[in-house]
């Protein structure tokens, strides 16, 4: 049975948490006595509203923040590995230098997050929209990005290696440098793409949408397999 005196911290735990005079999620969870940089590793917090929040180096280790509203969120140096961020909103977002490595982030919505230098290892970002999105010098190898939206992102020198990218909408985006091999780019649209200097070394092709005959000259030349 739960004693009056627990009650009664209990209660005024939450009028402090009422009364404060901010929505900055770091000073609201002083308030309640937890220690951001660690104290919600592994937590559940599917669905919770952390519009525009200060996120800034937190702890969001295997964290459920599955359909999370952090749109317009600062989550930059943060930890994120092996979290659970599927239809999260994200919008505006900023994941610079983030870990996000094995992250889940299928059917996130990303437009126009920063992810600059992110390191996205082994990440599942299936159906993802990433439209406008800034993602130069990221990390993203080995990752799924199927059926992904990618149109008029940033992606120079990122790092694709081994990556699955089939049906990626990547209309307009720019992909200079960004390292392409062994990465399976079957069905991918690849419109008005920037890809002067990527490496294609081994990268399978099939079926692509924008690619002009001397295009696929070229990119055969630069390594790419084009499957019948």
């Amino acid at each position: 049975m739960v004693s009056e005196n627990s009650l009664r911290r209990l209660r005024e735990l939450i009028q402090r948490i009422v009364e404060a005079e901010t929505d900055d999620f770091f000073e609201l969870a002083k308030i309640a006595g937890l220690n951001p940089a660690k104290d919600f590793s592994t937590a559940n917090l599917s669905g919770l509203d952390l519009r525009s929040a200060q996120l800034v180096g937190a702890n969001f280790i295997a964290t459920n923040l599955s359909q999370a509203n952090l749109v317009n969120a600062n989550l930059a140096e943060a930890s994120l590995i092996n979290a659970n961020l599927v239809g999260a909103l994200l919008v505006n977002a900023n994941l610079n230098g983030a870990s996000l490595v094995s992250a889940d982030m299928m059917g996130a919505n990303l437009v126009r997050a920063q992810l600059l230098s992110t390191n996205l290892t082994g990440a599942n970002l299936t159906k993802a929209n990433l439209d406008h999105a800034d993602l130069r010098r990221a990390v993203l190898i080995g990752c799924k990005l199927d059926d992904a939206s990618l149109q008029l992102a940033s992606l120079n020198h990122v790092d694709l290696r081994r990556s699955s990218l089939t049906k990626v909408d990547f209309t307009g985006a720019n992909l200079y440098g960004t390292n392409l091999s062994n990465a399976d780019l079957r069905w991918a649209n690849l419109s008005d793409v920037n890809l002067a200097g990527a490496n294609f070394g081994m990268t399978l092709l099939g079926g692509n949408q924008g690619l002009t005959r001397d295009a696929v000259a070229d990119l055969k030349r630069r390594g790419a397999i084009f499957e019948r």
